[in-house]
């Protein structure tokens, strides 16, 4: 198990946008957009509690993000805690914008998460904004509903030797 935390606003990932070139279409996705730095501090963190290796077989994933509170929501006297983040950006541009930084880093492909988790948060009191993301290797606890383990091993072999 990876359980890291980096210290950014969360940013979820744009739509990319479309221009044409002569008769072709060309997506791209702004250079100054908020979303590149986001994704560079969740590699920099990840970087700072790196493994050695990266995960092969099925993953877990758990993005907790916790947004600024609004300076509406700040009180001196009365106690602020946190509660349910219900606005802008979306969980899954979120989850995505974590998935894409990681992807070659700590996993492969990001096809092998399996189970995906997002929490999205107001800070509360004197909590700073940030995202914490745990990343769980599924493997060694795969189980099917009668509760017996299921051998992975080999299961590279299988899909082509990916």
């Amino acid at each position: 198990m990876i359980e890291f935390h980096v210290n950014t606003i969360p940013i979820g990932q744009p739509r990319h946008r479309v221009t044409t070139i002569g008769k072709h279409a060309r997506m791209y996705l702004p250079t100054k957009h908020p979303v590149h730095q986001f994704k560079a501090a969740v590699r920099l963190a990840f970087a700072a509690c790196r493994r050695s290796y990266k995960l092969t077989g099925p993953i877990e994933i758990t993005v907790m993000a916790y947004f600024p509170r609004p300076k509406t929501k700040i009180w001196k006297t009365k106690p602020m805690p946190s509660y349910w983040h219900i606005g802008k950006p979306d969980a899954d541009n979120v989850l995505k914008a974590v998935m894409d930084s990681l992807n070659g880093l700590a996993w492969r492909d990001d096809a092998q998460i399996c189970r995906a988790n997002v929490m999205k948060f107001v800070c509360g009191g004197l909590n700073e904004p940030g995202v914490e993301i745990i990343i769980k290797d599924l493997a060694p606890e795969l189980t099917r509903h009668t509760g017996r383990t299921i051998d992975c091993t080999g299961v590279d072999e299988l899909r082509g030797g990916e």
